[in-house]
């Protein structure tokens, strides 16, 4: 297990090695290796018998244990999903007995990662976090929603994990990083992103909820993604989607496509400046966004009149006239999309988006 894993020193070992085993999960292509790795997660609560670890963690092998139990219930709840979802004929049982405290006390964690990620992430943009903090972040969020009993707790999961995504593109987060060590983070960050959605689609599919989430660019909406998520969590989560980021009245279009998995058709919201001229299309293919990551997609291109601007540098004045700028965003698209447009109009299927 240490070779696999590394060694379990503390209690968030246990976290940190059910984790990976749960994240392995959704790679499996068989039923063995699926019940291998559930295997890999009672072995660590029947190491919390054993003698060698009953002396290194001493008066704290009870806590270590409770840990296990719990990170172990956690994880084979998903290798039940997973079995259900991929059409393994299999089920497995948590290690040991029931237990009907660690069960209640299950339940209450979406809610305490919910409260406590809405209320932290103020600090978080102001910190200087390393990669593992960040992929403890996400592995929580991904345990939170395996707990989650119906959609509207998904959903909440879901845009925490949002705006978790644009940190790299904040201004208060990103001033703490160079280059370099920026890219490594936004390439973590994609990575734990793309895992997290895999993840929620597939809880949603076999619960059958009415909801689908799309891998989206939000870079270019940093600050109006936060700004939106901390509205709706102060607004008993109420989705109301925000313009705050134009001055001008902002101009929605409607980004269109059929999903042939699931036989339906799939509608986004694209914002632009209300005041924006001469819109090019370019796409599907693939671009690369300011990180110089691929993403297919669409990419837009148009220019917005910018008022006259007066810069102070070091006690000089800079005047600058009423000019034109130039922007693009990219609207990702996913690679099974098909019939695929772009429209003024709002279509019916506005009221499948997640």
């Amino acid at each position: 297990m240490s070779v696999i894993y590394g060694k379990v020193n503390t209690i968030d070992d246990i976290s940190r090695i059910n984790c990976i085993i749960r994240d392995e999960m959704l790679n499996v292509s068989t039923k063995e290796q699926l019940t291998d790795l559930k295997k890999r997660s009672d072995y660590l609560c029947t190491l919390t018998y054993s003698p060698f670890w009953k002396k290194k963690f001493g008066n704290e092998i009870e806590k270590v244990r409770e840990r296990a139990l719990e990170e172990n219930r956690v994880t084979v709840k998903e290798a039940n999903l997973v079995a259900a979802y991929k059409g393994f004929d299999v089920h497995y049982d948590p290690w040991g007995k029931k237990n009907h405290e660690i069960d209640e006390a299950l339940k209450e964690i979406p809610g305490h990662v919910v409260e406590e990620f809405s209320h932290s992430l103020i600090e978080l943009e102001l910190g200087t976090h390393t990669l593992d903090d960040l992929r403890r972040m996400f592995c929580e969020l991904r345990k939170a929603a395996l707990l989650c009993e119906d959609e509207k707790c998904l959903t909440k999961i879901k845009r925490l994990t949002d705006l978790m995504s644009v940190l790299p593109h904040l201004e208060s987060f990103a001033g703490h990083f160079n280059d370099e060590e920026l890219q490594q983070i936004d390439l973590l960050i994609r990575k734990e992103r793309q895992r997290s959605l895999e993840l929620f689609n597939m809880i949603a599919g076999v619960n059958k909820w009415d909801v689908h989430y799309d891998e989206e660019d939000l870079s270019d909406r940093a600050e109006e993604t936060v700004k939106q998520i901390m509205e709706e969590e102060a607004k008993a989560d109420t989705y109301i989607p925000t313009e705050a980021k134009y001055k001008e009245p902002a101009k929605v279009l409607w980004l269109v496509y059929y999903h042939p998995g699931r036989k339906r058709e799939y509608a986004k919201r694209i914002y632009l400046p209300g005041n924006y001229e001469n819109l090019q299309i370019e796409g599907p293919g693939f671009f690369s966004n300011r990180f110089g990551n691929a993403v297919y997609g669409f990419r837009l291109t148009y220019f917005i009149p910018v008022k006259p601007t007066v810069i102070h540098i070091r006690g000089k004045e800079i005047r600058l006239p009423e000019r034109k700028m130039r922007r693009s965003k990219i609207v990702p698209v996913p690679k099974y999309a098909t019939d695929i447009r772009i429209t003024e109009e709002k279509p019916e299927s506005a009221m499948a988006i997640a």
